[in-house]
């Protein structure tokens, strides 16, 4: 299968004072295949780098060394360009205009047939829940408002790649919801969607795959469910044998109530789950392997704990 980008080695490093460049790079040898068709998602702290790959890829910024790919065509040629859709963070649009407007003059600027322009527009605006707001001026807007015309003209020239850089940021819990619909319908497409998200539960309903980028430096690239799976199972007691749980209760890593009433204990460390397995339990205590989250996951990789965690 192609991959949808590649890119070997980039680091960039801005200047500071009088021109220098910095000691610490922005982007320290990144390597990374992102293959057609899937959705990944690009995490890491404010200041990991993400912004920065970004601007790389859309060939606003230039890189200190490395390349970039997009469909195996160079970011800076106008082949790649009309393969991509892009939603800056962050993004603002002359107030005075209207959607329509606004999309008008964007339709142009990717080149769409003026025979489809009205169709095309009205499609987005349908899609990002925005028509019945199509002639209003946006200087009315709310910023959540705001980032679904950003996504609209993002969507506008149907692009095979789709960058999308904090999408989630200023929606709602419906926006929230919209927004997962529409990168759904467009994987269903076969698009190619990268984005930055720091809703780590939303990527996680959402990504095939996921890099985790920290002060510049690439800590995971890969499938989630690989980055997810790990060592360990759940143990799953019913309410009639808590006392049983509750002997297990100083050897498990973490526990919490079920549904039943009953009680579920975790056990990562190996000596633990291995003893665990090896005692007799009755028959309706059920044994499952342990899956982590990727907020759990995240958190390792970048070394931190968890939030409430200590």
């Amino acid at each position: 299968m192609q991959n949808a980008i590649e890119i070997k080695g980039l680091t960039k490093f801005y200047r500071g004072k009088f021109f220098r460049l910095s000691v610490n790079p922005s982007l320290d040898n990144l390597n990374l295949n992102i293959p057609q068709g899937c959705v990944f998602g690009f995490l890491g702290h404010n200041g990991a780098g993400k912004t920065t790959a970004i601007k790389c890829l859309m060939d606003l910024i230039k890189p200190t060394k490395g390349s970039v790919t997009i469909f195996d065509l160079p970011v800076d040629s106008k082949e790649a360009r009309k393969k991509i859709g892009y939603l800056p963070d962050a993004p603002s649009f002359s107030s005075h205009l209207s959607p329509n407007q606004f999309l008008k003059t964007c339709a142009k600027l990717v080149g769409l047939d003026w025979q489809l322009r009205k169709q095309r527009i009205e499609e987005v605006l349908t899609d990002v829940g925005m028509l019945e707001y199509a002639s209003n001026n946006m200087g009315s807007f709310s910023r959540g408002m705001m980032q679904r015309i950003g996504i609209a003209q993002a969507l506008l020239n149907k692009p095979e790649l789709l960058i999308l850089d904090e999408p989630l940021v200023g929606l709602d819990p419906q926006g929230r919801r919209d927004l997962l619909t529409i990168v759904q319908k467009q994987k269903e497409l076969g698009t190619t969607v990268f984005f930055c998200s720091h809703i780590l539960s939303d990527v996680e309903k959402l990504c095939d795959s996921v890099g985790i980028l920290s002060k510049g430096k690439l800590l995971f690239a890969g499938a989630l469910n690989q980055l997810t799976s790990s060592d360990g199972i759940v143990v799953k007691f019913p309410a009639e044998h808590l006392a049983i749980a509750q002997s297990f209760m100083m050897q498990a890593d973490s526990s919490k109530k079920i549904d039943d009433g009953g009680v579920a204990l975790e056990f990562i460390t190996n000596n633990n789950w291995q003893l665990i397995k090896r005692a007799s339990l009755p028959s309706n205590v059920i044994i499952e392997a342990h899956h982590g989250t990727l907020e759990e996951e995240f958190f390792k990789l970048t070394g931190e704990d968890t939030p409430g965690n200590t």
